[in-house]
């Protein structure tokens, strides 16, 4: 009995000794928030808008199913990155995060709506066109935040 007492006496100050060493995730808000935001924005861009613009999701393009499918695909996984960026601005004290929060409704409903369709094998006009006028639109009102957002292409090491 002494020993689990010793063992509960032991790990209590323990813990109330390394409790002001722990990292807070609120420190890392804008970090983590960033990164979400910008895995969601990569999928988007590569396997969306890139091949939209391309022409690979036209009728008669070689691979277009194929295409379609991963781009769904690509959408979808975009549309849980905007969820996880949401749930980290909504419960962040950064007053930036919080006006970014309600920009991002209209991202991920219409990002999960055509993730779903294109999943599925079909392509609905204008879908890509509206998701990218969001997107714009998100951008602005980032910057109007006071938070300018750029499309930085980083060069990946030779290997």
């Amino acid at each position: 009995m002494k020993f689990k007492s010793l063992m509960l006496s032991a790990t209590t100050m323990f813990a109330l000794a390394a409790a002001p060493f722990s990292v807070s995730h609120a420190l890392f808000d804008k970090t983590r928030f960033a990164l979400h935001l910008g895995a969601a924005y990569y999928a988007f861009h590569r396997w969306d808008l890139q091949p939209f613009k391309s022409g690979e999701f036209s009728a008669g393009a070689s691979g277009r199913v194929g295409n379609i499918v991963k781009a769904g695909a690509a959408l979808l996984f975009a549309s849980h990155e905007i969820s996880v960026a949401r749930k980290i601005a909504a419960t962040s004290g950064s007053p930036l995060l919080q006006k970014l929060d309600a920009g991002m409704n209209s991202l991920s409903g219409e990002m999960t709506t055509l993730g779903t369709a294109l999943k599925g094998g079909q392509l609905p006009t204008g879908g890509i066109e509206k998701l990218n006028a969001d997107t714009e639109a998100f951008k602005a009102q980032a910057e109007a935040a006071g938070q300018p957002i750029k499309d930085v292409k980083a060069a990946i090491g030779n290997f």
